[in-house]
C-alpha cells in the first residue's frame, strides 16, 4: 500500500467535492454549496490552479440572485464519454433544504462549455426534504441517487420525462447503527442526531446489466437489474421485490467508481484511504495514507489513475460539533492503478 500520492490541485476557500478527467486529459471539479455560496464547477489546470466552468452566469450565484439560473449547491459531476459534462445541483446551500424549483440537471458541452440541457424537477417530488446526489448513465436512461428520504430518480433522456421511485423504502435508507467514525469520532450533526445519508452512493457493474447502490456509510451494497429499475411500466413494489444484496461491508464507504476493467475503487473513509473492489465482489486495500480525511467522489482517468478529493467534512462545523477545524487547503489527489488487478 505504499502509494505514492500526487498533488492536482488546492482550494483555500472552498470545499472539493468531485472530481472528473476527459479522454484528452482535462480535469473538472465540483464545489458545494455546503458552507456558502461556491462557483460550483470549475476546471483545473496542468498547474494545478483552476478557474470555474464555463466562465458564466452557472457559477455566480451569491444567495440572493434567482437559483434556477446558477449552480447553487452541485452535489456532483459527472463525464459522460461523449463530450458532455452533467452537473447535478442539489439547490441545497449549507447542507440546509433544498430551493423548490431550482433543484436541476445541466449537461454542458466540454468543448465550447455551451448549456445544452437543463432539467428541472418538478418541486412536488425535488421538493425541500430532497436532496439530489450522485448520477450514472445507461443506455438513454440517468439514474440518480437521492440521500435526504432515500430514492430514485430516472430520466428517460429520449423524451425528458421520469419518474421517482422508493422513497422512503427500508432499502435506501440507512439503519440505526451506520454512524460512522472517522478520527476516532462518531459524524453527528449540530442538533446532536446522527449523520444519516440515506441512499447515495451508486455505480454500474462490469456487466454492464447490474445497478450496484447503497447508503452513505451504509453496511450494505445493493443490486438490481438495470433493465427492471429504467422499466417505467413497473410498480414500486415489483422493482423492490428484485433488489438483493450484493456485498456486505466493514468499512465506511463515501464514494465509488469504476475502471475499464470493471473493478470498483471505495473510497475508506474510516481507514483514511481507498480499497478496490473486484466484479466479483472481493475487496482489498490499496492506499492508505493520514492525509486521505474523509476522501469522497472519486473517479478514474484517461491516464489510467484514480482521482479523489479529500473532502474533511468530519471538520466542518456542520459535522464537527460546531468548531472548523479544516486543516487548510482542501487538496485532490491522485494514484496510479496497480494495472494487474
Amino acid at each position: 500500500m505504499a502509494v505514492q500520492l500526487r498533488q492536482v490541485s488546492t482550494s483555500e476557500t472552498y470545499l472539493w467535492n468531485g472530481v472528473v478527467s476527459t479522454p484528452d486529459g482535462r480535469i473538472f471539479a465540483s464545489m458545494p454549496g455546503w458552507m456558502g455560496p461556491t462557483p460550483g464547477v470549475v476546471e483545473i489546470n496542468t498547474d494545478g490552479s483552476w478557474q470555474p466552468f464555463p466562465d458564466n452566469e452557472w457559477n455566480r450565484w451569491d444567495g440572493k440572485n434567482h437559483p434556477l439560473n446558477h449552480f447553487v449547491d452541485v452535489n456532483s459531476i459527472f463525464y459522460d464519454g461523449k463530450g458532455s459534462l452533467w452537473v447535478l445541483d442539489a439547490a441545497a446551500p449549507y447542507f440546509s433544504s433544498a430551493i423548490e424549483g431550482a433543484v436541476k440537471l445541466v449537461q454542458l458541452d466540454i468543448e465550447t462549455g455551451k448549456t445544452l440541457r437543463k432539467f428541472v424537477f418538478d418541486s412536488k417530488d425535488a421538493h425541500a426534504g430532497t436532496r439530489l446526489a450522485h448520477i450514472r448513465f445507461w443506455e438513454h436512461y440517468a439514474i440518480m441517487a437521492e440521500s435526504r428520504e432515500g430514492s430514485f430518480y430516472i430520466i428517460n433522456l429520449r423524451d425528458n420525462t421520469y419518474r421517482r421511485i422508493l422513497a422512503g423504502h427500508e432499502l435506501m435508507r440507512c439503519r440505526p447503527d451506520d454512524v460512522p467514525v472517522i478520527e476516532g469520532r462518531k459524524v453527528h450533526l449540530l442538533n446532536g442526531q446522527p449523520m444519516y445519508i440515506h441512499n447515495d452512493l451508486l455505480e454500474i457493474h462490469a456487466d454492464n446489466r447490474t445497478l450496484l447502490f447503497m447508503c452513505l456509510f451504509g453496511s450494505r451494497i445493493f443490486q438490481i437489474d438495470l433493465d427492471i429499475i429504467t422499466d417505467f411500466s413497473l410498480s414500486e413494489e415489483e422493482i423492490s421485490r428484485h433488489v438483493t444484496v450484493f456485498r456486505e461491508v466493514s468499512t465506511w464507504i463515501a464514494g465509488m467508481c469504476r475502471d475499464k476493467r470493471g473493478n470498483i475503487y471505495l473510497t475508506d473513509a474510516e481507514n483514511n484511504g481507498i480499497s478496490v473492489m473486484t466484479p466479483e465482489g472481493n475487496i482489498t486495500p490499496v492506499v492508505r495514507d493520514e492525509r486521505i480525511i474523509w476522501p469522497i467522489a472519486p473517479s478514474v482517468g484517461p491516464d489510467n489513475c484514480v482521482y479523489f478529493p479529500v473532502s474533511q467534512l468530519n471538520r466542518i462545523p456542520m459535522f464537527s460539533g460546531g468548531e472548523d477545524n479544516v486543516a487548510r487547503p482542501w487538496v485532490i489527489y491522485s494514484y496510479p492503478l496497480e494495472m494487474n488487478i
